[in-house]
């Protein structure tokens, strides 16, 4: 079995809410077709199979992909809007996912969009979905308001995470939290500041204790983490002996970061081989983040990575059968 673990869907409430709006994010109707204006420079065409649900069936069976986790993009989602109408447009999209997911069983698992400007909402929201609508997950933005997500006002979406005994997957969005150092070159936000983004909230987490404090939850980190892949051998050091007094982490980083499933999205082969290196090919999730990449490249990351095939069959599917029902 082959299953997705980062792809996004449009619902169409969602859109009709876009373009409905002047002030971003909205949509925009160009020559090409229609895009959606995130930001001042940042736009994204809506191709067909964001919003064909069936021609998405037909393209996941073309290229193999038994199971797709379903789920709203981050990026002009529910984090761009303020509480109250953010909770509208979750509610909305989460039971139009439901619907589908329902409309063809086995083939995609709904994940819920929250409104994190609001805990309390998210919270309730969460419940909801898991508990009504049969949504299996959920998944959050690096940061909300510039707020990573190791600060308190969020613990409540992660407690109630750990008590459905439900995967949160995290993802970034804009703004990146280094968009101060690079947001003259824009295409950077995305292409790096988004993988500093993943790595930074994941060590905040951990050095935080709040993994520690609710030891069932499970966090996915999207796009192989980030960047901390590449540095656990400085982190190890300094853990080890550069810093005198209390060390940061109750275990090693190599043992804390195994906490975090990490998904492939968008990493070379290379870089894949070397996290399942480094990390454990037990801890990697295959992940396309289709449709802003190409699940078929994706695909041929994972399979070309030079991993033995036991490893590779985890990675692509058995991995996700034992952290979610499938």
């Amino acid at each position: 079995m082959v299953v997705d673990f980062h792809a996004y869907f449009q619902p169409r409430s969602f859109l009709e809410r876009l373009r409905q709006r002047s002030e971003y994010p909205f949509i925009e109707q160009t020559p090409e077709g229609e895009v959606i204006r995130s930001g001042p420079g940042a736009a994204r065409r809506i191709r067909p199979e964001q919003t064909d649900i069936a021609r998405r069936v037909e393209m996941l069976s073309h290229a193999g992909i038994d199971t797709q986790i379903l789920r709203l993009q981050n990026v002009s989602g529910i984090d761009a809007f303020d509480a109250m109408e953010g909770r509208d447009i979750a509610q909305g999209a989460n039971e139009e996912l439901s619907a589908l997911a329902r409309r063809y069983p086995g083939r995609f698992i709904p994940y819920a969009a929250v409104p994190m400007r609001d805990v309390n909402m998210a919270v309730a929201e969460l419940e909801r979905t898991v508990t009504r609508l049969g949504h299996q997950g959920v998944g959050i933005s690096t940061s909300v308001d510039r707020r990573p997500l190791d600060h308190p006002q969020f613990e409540p979406l992660f407690e109630c995470a750990a008590r459905l005994d439900v995967p949160v997957l995290i993802l970034p969005n804009h703004p990146s939290l280094i968009d101060e150092l690079i947001k003259e070159h824009g295409w950077l936000t995305g292409a790096f500041g988004f993988q500093v983004d993943l790595s930074l909230v994941a060590l905040r987490l951990l050095a935080s204790g709040i993994l520690d404090k609710y030891p069932r939850l499970r966090v996915v980190l999207a796009n192989l983490g980030g960047v901390f892949p590449f540095i656990v051998e400085r982190l190890e050091g300094y853990w080890e002996r550069v810093h005198a007094g209390e060390r940061p982490l109750p275990v090693r980083p190599i043992e804390a970061l195994r906490r975090f499933y990490l998904e492939t999205a968008s990493g070379h082969c290379a870089a894949i081989r070397m996290t399942a290196e480094v990390m454990g090919a037990d801890r990697l999730l295959f992940g396309s983040d289709y449709p802003s990449f190409d699940f078929l490249h994706a695909l041929r990351s994972v399979r070309e990575s030079g991993l033995p095939p036991e490893q590779i069959e985890l990675i692509l599917g058995g991995n996700a059968q034992r952290l979610i029902s499938i």
